[in-house]
């Protein structure tokens, strides 16, 4: 375990989402707009994933981004920050088929997938288990570390969980040096270790209740048993409206977090295996139907 220079985060656990206060607003000449940095032009690709992977600043309050489906071509998720008056693209997902018959997504910085080496080459990967329960967020291998990380993990449902979400996610300390989880071994990645009840001093926990109902929304808490409720606040909360998720973010989620935890909810509510009873379509499951 290593420390690196990324933002701090506190420690969590679960809550209730009912019995936290809501996400952070900050007055207009406080507050800083990530979609406005995005649309000024950036000195290379580096600092834009800067901008998108470390935790959301405090001073940027709630941030309120969206989720779209594509209408056209491969299965496609964009992801825009809108803090400002017009939204600022800062992300698009494909998803493709994994060697062992599952999925998993390939997050890009452009609308459109290259291979091209050297600009908008960024690749980071939201990868899922085969019964969609499990969810592991990876950063771009040819990243500034030089070796594989993982930069969280979602559960939702499955085995134990019910209808309850849990996000892992690395912890950083007030310094600023965050928890690295180099993944050189199946055994180094957060969820072995989280299982393993090894290294939980270096993660934090968010936790919330999924939830299928079409208009549905899902908050994720900060804040662990034990801690005042004025100590406790929600730092994601998603919405449906037809093929868009609306989200709202704040520290310590940075914006490919909040954009991967979305991508699970969604993915969850498409590919799960449900009772034949129940209806396919689901919560974020508008747009085009997925593979059987």
């Amino acid at each position: 375990m290593a420390a690196g220079a990324t933002r701090p985060r506190p420690v969590a656990s679960s809550v209730p989402a009912a019995e936290a206060p809501p996400l952070p607003e900050l007055s207009e000449e406080r507050k800083v707009d990530l979609a406005e940095l995005l649309r000024a032009p950036q000195p290379d690709d580096a600092a834009t994933v800067e901008l998108l992977l470390n935790p959301t600043p405090d001073s940027a309050g709630a941030v309120t981004a969206m989720m779209e489906t594509a209408r056209a071509g491969p299965p496609r998720y964009d992801c825009f920050i809108s803090t400002g008056v017009a939204p600022a693209f800062a992300f698009s997902a494909f998803r493709h088929r994994n060697a062992e018959g599952g999925f998993q997504y390939d997050v890009r910085l452009t609308p459109t997938e290259s291979s091209r080496v050297g600009t908008n080459s960024f690749c980071a990967q939201l990868k899922c288990s085969a019964d969609c329960t499990r969810y592991t967020l990876c950063d771009d291998p040819s990243n500034f570390y030089s070796y594989p990380r993982e930069l969280g993990a979602v559960f939702v449902g499955g085995a134990g969980l019910g209808n309850r979400i849990s996000v892992l996610v690395p912890r950083v300390l007030p310094s600023g040096a965050a928890a690295q989880f180099r993944v050189l071994r199946p055994e180094d990645g957060i969820i072995s270790r989280f299982l393993a009840g090894q290294a939980r001093e270096h993660i934090m926990t968010l936790s919330g209740m999924w939830t299928s109902k079409e208009g549905g929304t899902v908050e994720l808490t900060l804040g662990g048993e034990g801690t005042a409720a004025s100590q406790r606040r929600t730092v994601f909360r998603a919405t449906q409206s037809s093929s868009t998720l609306s989200l709202q973010y704040s520290s310590p989620l940075s914006c490919f977090q909040a954009f991967c935890i979305a991508l699970s909810l969604v993915h969850h509510a498409q590919h799960r295996r449900r009772p034949s009873s129940e209806p396919r379509r689901a919560y974020g499951s508008a747009g085009r139907p997925p593979p059987r």
